[in-house]
Order: structure tokens, then C-alpha cells, then sequence
């Protein structure tokens, strides 16, 4: 059986690609999963596939998801007559040509957008289970952008989490300045400030102490004399 090779980059940074094989008769979900994993991303999202033009431009739509097959003003503008669904619709049926190029969408919000370009035909290996990722180029991104926020607006404890958090997920290092479970509570600040207000008090206290009874210049004289 013939088996495909897409190269699948980035958008914004073709040095960052994923070489997957593909059997013709498999369908688009399984090369979504494929990707996907191959990029390390959670599956949670809606996506699509677009067959594109050499000029990157989106024709029909092969989706994932059923209640995205109705048709929008978009695709009435662009002549698109009908939607796919990806795991009805098998790779062969768009492959019109031999640098067969698509364009892939994922969770629309975040626009993820990789390009497709299939590289060549290439033979069956009965070792190996397809789809399959078998060149990997660059380091993924992070599925999750860290958040936009401004310096003089981090308290400490939200800095000490991002701090903390680096090296892990920014889900879950959004979970961490959610909670807040290592912050100080209101009832703490109050006491804090009651505290530096005693100090304070003491400290004015002892200054005049130490400084004595104000003693009257003429006992200075009548030791002289």
C-alpha cells in the first residue's frame, strides 16, 4: 500500500517541522493525532485541515469535530460547497497532486496554523505501525503562551510562582497564581502592620529614656564656684 511523507511546520517557523508517514487509505484523524503528538499538544481543541493551493490558499475543509461541518459566510465567499469530516475522509481522496499541499488549524482561538507539504511516495514498512512521526526538527512550542503581564503589577508571590513554574506547563503554572495557597492572607497583613506599629512605639520610647532627665545649667555653675 501507499504510504505518504508530509513534512508539517510551523507557519511562522519552518525550521520547526515534523516528518509523519501516512497510509493513503488512513484517514485525517489519525493524522491529527499524529501530529499532535508529534508537536506534544493536548488533543483538547478544535481543528481542521484545508487543501491548499501552492500559494497556501485554503479550498475545501476537512474538520474534526461534527457541529463544525455547517457552512459560514466564509465559505460562502470562497465557493466552498461542502465540509469534510476528518475521520470520514481518507488522505488519498485530496491527494491531486505530487507536492500535495495542506494547511492545518488547531483550536482556533490560539490559531496554531501548520503548513503540509507532502515530500514524496515512499514503500510500506511492515515494522512500522502508521501513522508514524520519523524526522523531528526543532523544539516544539508550548501549546499554552505564557501570559502578558506587567512587571509593577506582579505581587511577589505570583513572581515566585512563574519562577517556580518555568520549567513546567503554563496551564498549570496558571493553575499556581490561581490559587494563591502560599500568599499571605488579609488577616496576616493586618497583624503585620499591627506589629511594625508597636516596634515603632518601643523604639520612640527608648530614645527618650536614654536621653535622661533634662538637667538645669545653673547646678554647672555652682559647682564651679
Amino acid at each position: 500500500m501507499a504510504v505518504y511523507r508530509f513534512r508539517v511546520c510551523l507557519e511562522d517557523n519552518e525550521d520547526v517541522y515534523r516528518d509523519i508517514d501516512i497510509k493513503a487509505a488512513q484517514s485525517f484523524d489519525l493524522f491529527h493525532d499524529c501530529i499532535q503528538e508529534a508537536f506534544k499538544f493536548d488533543k483538547k481543541h478544535a481543528a481542521s485541515f484545508f487543501v491548499s493551493d501552492d500559494y497556501w490558499r485554503k479550498n475545501e475543509e476537512i474538520t474534526l469535530n461534527k457541529e463544525d461541518l455547517a457552512l459560514d459566510e466564509e465559505d460562502k465567499r470562497r465557493k466552498i460547497e461542502r465540509k469534510y469530516l476528518m475521520k470520514e475522509t481518507k488522505i488519498a481522496k485530496f491527494i491531486e497532486q505530487p507536492h500535495q499541499r495542506f494547511v492545518y488549524v488547531f483550536d482556533p482561538e490560539a490559531q496554531w496554523c501548520f503548513l503540509i507539504e507532502m515530500l514524496k511516495i515512499v514503500n510500506e514498512d511492515a515494522k512500522l505501525s502508521y501513522p508514524v512521526c520519523i524526522r523531528t526538527a526543532g523544539n516544539a512550542p508550548k501549546q499554552y503562551k505564557t501570559l502578558n503581564i506587567i512587571k509593577d503589577d506582579l505581587t511577589p508571590e505570583m513572581a515566585l510562582a512563574a519562577i517556580l513554574s518555568e520549567d513546567s506547563s503554563d496551564e498549570e503554572a496558571y493553575k499556581t497564581l490561581d490559587t494563591g495557597e502560599e500568599g499571605i492572607e488579609d488577616d496576616d497583613l493586618v497583624a503585620l502592620e499591627g506589629e511594625e506599629g508597636e516596634d515603632e512605639a518601643d523604639s520612640e520610647e527608648g530614645e527618650d529614656s536614654e536621653g535622661g532627665e533634662d538637667m538645669d545649667p545653673s547646678a554647672f555653675e555652682e559647682d564651679e564656684h
